[in-house]
Formats: structure tokens, C-alpha cells, sequence
């Protein structure tokens, strides 16, 4: 499969605007492009906490409660202007209330080293909220004074921390100078590629567009709309798409995203009937799932289409689909670092189960099951009062009256279970013939992932991660 190189599981990937405290250049590699794209974040620094008053001040704006809405900036390579110019600064606008610059093409650059000459921050109404400073007595107070240096590679998606500062002279005689954090707020890239097969059976790229809202349905807040992938022609004839990737906020706690994914007509294999064949909510604990441990990222990997395929793992279901889709995310137990993404798709008497696990042991086998009660008493996670003998680890048996005994093996047909990969990472999936089965309702049931090192000694029934089976929808 195709990979755009990332952070590892569990790191929050891109530094969003205007953060409260510095960071990192945080980085996102792609193998589809030679161009690196750029966007920037700013760091508001106290300097009232550092110096008194001074003249420098006169040049700075004065503190407001303004909301940020575009940023103006001026970059160069080797002395020549690139984007804008310190006469002319080039406008990169916020998207609409969220804490986004919007994509915009003149920051998609060729690798080299450019460097950021200016850099001011706006209202709506074009009032100066923040500068960054570039020389005199303010630089001293910031991290990073201009001019800025900023290397980009091949490919990359590079936010730059832009430390910058406003001048609050409210009271200023009697109660000094006022300066406000800003909360930290992250993003983590999630990524999309798919294919469309019409009846002839050949499969092209599709044409597609994306919109996304933060929540669980269409009426959360919009965070991308009808946002269209890229697709062209090279010169040998050849038709080609990119993945369409998006920057996806990541704050404390689970945040969850509603997508729909929207089919288009195509110069290349003609007019479809265009409507939503991918739809569902996702949060940001299965967006990491996509991320291995080798800094890649893989992208979720849809097939539309009589004969095309099973998507690459069924986050989303079709709206014409008859299937039932059911899921969960089995969350760490016993201190471990493990998530399994699980989703079950049943139609009729066929069950089609997939796993994606990561932060398990590595180059081990883990046990998995579906445990529940006879009775279709509802199945939980054991909480850690659980652990009766009080050794800090809840075992298979001290679980078991929470969650059930095994109703099926998540295995293969050899009865052999997932292997984890040199990273902790496996990727599970099979069909399984339900006619002779009489499982409880699944929405009763429970996954467990087992397989845990303690002390230096593999477990391989110890439970490792946990989680309630729900309806997709």
C-alpha cells in the first residue's frame, strides 16, 4: 500500500495556529510529491514579565480580544521574493471559525531553504493583532526573531512556530502590562485514496470530494466542504489521483469526525450517478491507527464498484449497503499501550471481521475473541476493581464476569492468531459462515485482545486492550 511518512502512533502530528507555547517542527512526509507545502503557527510571548516599558513598544500593535482571521507574510530564497514581499506581504486567511490557515497553492514550494522576512497577524477587519519582531531590543524576548530560516524537504507538510507579540497598555501606570496564553490546540492528518469500478470492471482512480464535520453527524461544526481530490493525466496517457489528506484537530480527550464521502464523474471513465457512497464517524484513536511505526502514515483505501474490492478497512459504510456495520475501539488494560480498532460487518448469516492493532507486544501472537454472556446480558470492560488478588493486573478470569466468556475466536482458519509486527502493529481479517452460530446480540458483546509482556515474560492470556461492540451508525 502506498504510504505518506508521519509521526508515530499516538503523536499528535501538526502544530495548529496560533499555540500557547513553542514547539517543534512537526513534519509530514509524502511519496506522492517532490513540492513541500507550508503553513505557520505563532507563539504570543510576555514581555511585560521580562522588561518594563520602552520605546520598541511604539511599533507594536496593542493587545485586543480580536479574533485572529488572516495572517501577511513575506518569504524569500537566496534574497529574492518567493511569496509576497516586505512592500507587498502575501495574505494567507484562517479558515472560518476553526484555528486552520487555509491550504493555499503559493505555499507549495520546491525543497530549499526560504526565509520569512515578515509576518503580521489580522482581524476580520484588518486590524494588526500580533508582529513578529525582527530586530532591536523586542527580539531578544522571543524564540525565534526574524528573519526566519526554514528548511523544507521533498514532500513535506512543515508547520513553523513564528513567535510574535502585542503590547496591552491598559492601566499600564498603575497595574503594568497584561499578556495572555492562548490554549494549545493540535492536528493530526488523516488521508483518503479510492477506486471506481464501473460495470465494465476496469478500475480507475476516482474522482471524489470529501466534507467533514467535528462531531457526529452533518449538523456538528464544518470543518471541510466538498472538498475535491486531485486527479490528471501524465504525458504518456496514463490517469492518475493523489490522496486527499486532512488536517483533523486533536485536543484532550476523544474527539470525534462525521465524514461523507461523495462520488464524482470522471473524463476518464465517464458520468456516475453522484452521491454519498461513504459515510460515518471516526475519531481521532482510529485516525492513529493509521500510522505504523516506521513514521508512516497509510491512507484509508476505498473501492466503489461492482467487483472493485473491499475497502482497505471499513471505518465508513455504504448508504445502499444492506450490511449491518458494527465497531469498537478496545481501548489499553493492565497498562499497556495497546488499541484495536474492530469492526464487524454482517450480512445475513456472513461476518467479515477486521482489527487493526497497534501498541502491542511486538513478534508476538495475540489472542483475540468476542466475549459476551449466554444470556445476551450486556458485555463491559472491567473496571480495575477487577483485580481481587490485588496484583495490579486484571487476568483472563478476574475479566471474565464483566466481560463473558469467548463466543467466537477472532483467528484464522488454522486457528492460529495475529502476529504483531516488529513495531506492535498487525492488521487482522476474515470471513466467517454464521448459520451454525448462535451469538449473542452484538451490540451485547465485547472485544478483548489479549498478550502482554510482564517481567520480562510473555502472557499470552493476560488482556491487553478492551472494548464495547456499537452500531456504526
Amino acid at each position: 500500500m502506498k504510504r505518506i511518512s508521519y509521526y508515530l502512533c499516538y503523536v499528535a502530528v501538526l502544530a495548529m495556529v496560533f499555540t500557547s507555547c513553542s514547539k517543534e517542527d512537526e513534519n509530514v512526509t509524502s511519496n506522492d510529491t517532490d513540492k513541500a507545502t507550508l503553513s505557520f503557527g505563532a507563539i504570543l510571548n510576555d514581555i511585560a514579565n521580562q522588561s518594563t516599558k520602552q520605546s520598541d513598544t511604539d511599533d507594536l500593535p496593542e493587545c485586543s480580544d480580536a479574533t485572529a482571521a488572516y495572517v501577511e507574510i513575506a518569504l524569500y530564497e537566496n534574497g529574492q521574493p518567493v511569496v509576497g514581499n516586505t512592500t507587498t506581504p502575501f495574505r494567507v486567511d484562517l479558515v472560518g471559525g476553526q484555528v486552520f490557515t487555509e491550504e493555499v497553492p503559493e505555499l507549495e514550494l520546491e525543497p530549499g531553504t526560504y526565509t520569512l522576512e515578515h509576518f503580521m497577524v489580522y482581524d476580520a477587519g484588518g486590524n494588526l493583532l500580533w508582529v513578529a519582531p525582527r530586530d532591536g531590543v523586542l527580539a531578544q524576548f522571543v524564540e525565534n526573531p526574524l528573519p526566519l530560516q526554514i528548511n523544507l524537504g521533498a514532500g513535506v507538510k512543515k508547520y513553523v512556530d513564528v513567535s510574535v507579540i502585542c503590547y496591552d497598555d491598559r492601566d499600564v501606570r498603575e497595574y503594568g502590562y497584561l499578556f495572555f496564553d492562548l490554549d494549545t490546540n493540535q492536528a493530526i492528518e488523516f488521508c483518503i485514496f479510492g477506486n471506481y469500478c464501473p460495470p465494465s470492471g476496469k478500475h480507475y482512480p476516482a474522482e471524489y470530494s470529501v466534507s467533514v464535520w467535528s462531531g457526529t453527524s452533518a449538523a456538528g461544526t464544518p470543518l471541510y466542504t466538498d472538498v475535491p481530490n486531485v486527479t490528471g493525466t501524465y504525458e504518456n496517457g496514463d490517469f492518475y489521483a493523489e490522496p486527499l489528506c486532512f488536517a483533523l484537530p486533536d485536543r484532550d480527550g476523544l474527539d470525534e469526525y462525521y465524514f461523507e464521502i461523495t462520488l464524482r464523474s470522471s473524463d476518464e471513465y465517464g458520468s456516475v450517478t453522484e452521491r454519498v457512497i461513504r459515510r460515518g464517524v471516526i475519531n481521532d484513536d482510529i485516525v492513529r491507527a493509521f500510522f505504523d511505526g516506521d513514521n508512516n502514515l497509510d491512507y484509508y483505501h476505498f473501492r466503489e464498484g461492482e467487483g472493485c474490492g473491499d475497502d482497505s478497512t471499513p471505518i465508513f459504510d455504504d448508504p445502499q449497503s444492506e450490511s449491518e456495520f458494527y465497531k469498537t475501539c478496545a481501548y489499553p488494560m493492565n497498562g499497556s499501550k495497546s488499541v484495536a480498532l474492530t469492526y464487524l460487518e454482517v450480512n445475513g448469516d456472513v461476518l467479515k471481521a477486521t482489527v487493526l492493532a497497534a501498541g502491542v507486544t511486538p513478534n508476538k501472537a495475540h489472542p483475540q475473541h468476542l466475549h459476551g454472556f449466554d444470556d445476551n446480558s450486556n458485555s463491559v470492560c472491567p473496571p480495575m476493581s477487577a483485580d481481587t488478588n490485588n496484583d495490579g493486573r486484571i487476568s483472563l478470569e478476574e475479566g471474565a464476569p464483566f466481560y463473558g466468556g469467548v463466543q467466537l475466536a477472532l483467528n484464522y482458519e488454522d486457528d492460529s492468531f495475529p502476529v504483531a509486527d516488529a513495531h506492535g502493529i498487525y492488521t487482522y481479517q476474515r470471513t466467517f459462515d454464521l448459520s451454525t452460530m448462535d451469538l449473542p446480540d452484538w451490540e451485547n458483546l465485547s472485544v478483548v485482545v489479549h498478550g502482554l509482556m510482564v517481567n520480562g515474560e510473555y502472557q499470552a492470556t493476560l488482556p491487553a486492550a478492551c472494548g464495547q461492540i456499537a452500531n456504526l451508525h
